[in-house]
């Protein structure tokens, strides 16, 4: 692994909150990969299509378009499970084999170009799932723009927040303002990025040629308890 498990668990629990890993299990990412461009691609000459030529494609459309196309995701139901498998050592490590996972992992596109792909700096803790949770975020493809995610270390992030809290605010100026001078995380396919819910996190406006894709899913141990979102938004999955 990029950074040994014993590391990444210590970073996630007692350092920045987040940490860059290996996927253990790449087959599965590259299953993933393929069942998204077969099912985002509709030419007829299959032979030249790759990841790239449909990030390509991908940049050029309009939202409405991005929105279509993602649609036809809407029958990948089983994302949330390969993800999971593609890194189970860690996540056993971590959690345990009996875990509550995301029903749907999302995929996520983001085209290039100003206005397009900001996504201002948020901490998974205002979506109401539980402190006990951790997010994997992984690209299906080599990021090496600026069209990754940048992540803000946990203590910065937890002494923005308890001021928020005592100003009444969620996701005030404070936390907005992060989104300057930011550096997004530059990846390898097969790389991911494991984070806990206090992180601060988001993604600037880049300048490509492609657009970026990335999935990832939520999860914890089906020992640890729920907050608002429960049993609608997770399931119950077992590694074996």
């Amino acid at each position: 692994m990029k950074n040994s498990t014993t590391k990444i668990i210590n970073d996630l629990k007692y350092g920045k909150g987040y940490s860059i890993f290996k996927i253990e299990k790449i087959n599965f990412l590259k299953k993933i990969r393929n069942t998204f461009i077969k099912k985002i691609d509709d030419s007829k000459n299959k032979k030249k299509i790759n990841v790239n030529s449909i990030r390509s494609k991908m940049a050029k459309m309009k939202k409405a378009e991005i929105n279509n196309a993602m649609i036809k995701m809407l029958s990948f139901n089983n994302l949330s499970e390969m993800m999971i498998l593609s890194c189970p050592s860690l996540i056993k490590k971590l959690c345990g084999k009996e875990l509550f996972i995301q029903r749907r992992a999302h995929t996520i596109v983001n085209v290039p170009g100003k206005g397009q792909s900001k996504q201002w700096p948020h901490y998974e803790m205002i979506s109401g799932i539980s402190p006990h949770s951790y997010i994997i975020w992984t690209p299906l493809h080599d990021l090496e723009d600026e069209g990754g995610i940048y992540y803000v270390d946990q203590k910065t992030s937890a002494n923005i927040m308890k001021k928020e809290e005592k100003l009444g605010l969620v996701n005030g100026p404070k936390v907005l303002d992060l989104i300057n001078n930011q550096k997004p995380a530059k990846l390898k396919f097969g790389e991911g990025i494991i984070f806990n819910p206090f992180v601060i996190h988001g993604n600037l406006e880049f300048k490509s040629n492609l657009a970026r894709i990335a999935c990832n899913v939520r999860f914890q141990s089906i020992r640890k308890p729920l907050l608002q979102k429960n049993t609608d938004y997770l399931k119950y999955f077992k590694i074996s």
